[in-house]
């Protein structure tokens, strides 16, 4: 059974980041188990993304620490997204967002990545040790 989907009120905002697992996180495999654990909690196929506040990379390792562990990052326009047939939906607590599916699949799969910059270097990596600088 699915839960309900609670959605935050918010506009899109610009800079949509993917960072779970640096630069393995837009593979076919990772896409495929991220969409089937979205579709067991909701129902629908997508995976996590997270805003950059102001397209500030610090403030956003600040309210999410697993950012500032990743030395690379993909990157997403937010309008580019949408455009590209990828509704993006404000979930969870804010900079969470859920880019949707509408079906798991290689060529699918093949249509995210091309909606991503990267990977590129991560403007608030910490090296182990460091804190977010």
């Amino acid at each position: 059974m699915t839960e309900p989907l609670i959605l935050r009120d918010q506009s899109l905002p610009e800079i949509l980041i993917v960072v779970r697992l640096g630069a393995q996180t837009l593979r076919d495999e990772h896409l495929e188990r991220s969409a089937a654990e979205c579709h067991g909690r909701w129902g629908i196929w997508g995976f996590s993304v997270l805003e950059v506040p102001y397209g500030d990379y610090r403030r956003l390792a600040r309210l999410r620490p697993v950012v500032a562990r990743r030395r690379l990052l993909f990157l997403a326009d937010s309008a580019g997204v949408v455009a590209a047939g990828f509704p993006l939906l404000p979930t969870l607590d804010h900079p969470h967002w859920r880019l949707t599916m509408s079906e798991v699949s290689t060529r699918q799969f093949e249509r995210v990545r091309g909606v991503f910059q990267g990977p590129v270097e991560n403007p608030a990596w910490a090296p182990p040790g460091r804190g977010i600088r």
